[in-house]
């Protein structure tokens, strides 16, 4: 018994009768690798396909994804880094008005300093000048009166 294909694809048993029906059946197999065959070629090129439309998806969107990531992170590191100038620009300008004010609060006390001295100065200078004009007076006094003594006491000697 022998198996065969009809014309609408349904198997048809049929008895060997000749070396014809033979060839017939081989033929039919044949045809039937064949297109199997090609359906498995185009189904597998399909599937082929599918993966690398998706493989290509995928990475264009890990691309994206990954540029995206890059743009974010380096916008992140440029924003830290002009908040950082800009706060070593503001430390740099208070620093500066603190030495500024410092160098002018020390000029003031220097100047301070330097009056009281001054002033210090011509006091006591004027305190020397006076007691050098008071001891100057107390030698003039001592020495008069030593003289008036003297002179009281030679007349009496003399006597």
């Amino acid at each position: 018994m022998l198996t065969t294909e009809n014309a609408d694809s349904t198997p048809e048993i049929t008895e060997p009768s000749s070396t014809g029906a033979v060839a017939r059946l081989l033929e039919i197999a044949a045809r039937n690798a064949d297109e199997l065959l090609a359906e498995s070629k185009a189904e597998a090129e399909s599937m082929v396909a599918t993966a690398q439309a998706e493989a290509d998806q995928l990475t264009a969107a890990a691309q994206a994804e990954a540029d995206q990531v890059t743009a974010s992170a380096r916008a992140e590191a440029d924003q830290t880094l002009a908040e950082a100038r800009t706060e070593s620009e503001r430390v740099h300008a208070e620093l500066e008005r603190s030495r500024t004010d410092q160098i002018a609060e020390l000029n003031r006390h220097r100047t301070t300093v330097l009056s009281e001295v001054t002033a210090r100065q011509t006091a006591l200078e004027a305190e020397v000048r006076r007691l050098e004009q008071l001891e100057a007076d107390h030698r003039d006094r001592m020495r008069s009166y030593l003289t008036q003594q003297l002179e009281q006491l030679e007349p009496q000697t003399g006597e």
